[in-house]
């Protein structure tokens, strides 16, 4: 069974994102830099976003929170 989550990092922010349950090891909150889309100049901001780790396969940040992700397991 897969969930259906929201990606967080750019240059992919916004674009879904599907992730096999039974790869998921462990989903905690983190905070990133991300570009500011209310500026012209190049500027990062603090967003604050939902890891989930899947070991050697790969860790993604994406926009739900941790109980989001949880309740979709």
């Amino acid at each position: 069974m897969f969930i259906k989550l929201t990606n967080a990092s750019s240059p992919f922010q916004g674009k879904s994102l599907v992730i096999k349950k039974e790869n998921i090891i462990s989903i905690f909150e983190t905070t990133i830099e991300v570009p500011d889309e209310n500026t012209v100049a190049e500027v990062l901001r603090k967003e604050t976003v939902t890891t989930v780790f899947c070991g050697t396969i790969g860790t993604w940040n994406v926009k739900e929170t941790v109980d989001e992700v949880y309740g979709l397991l």
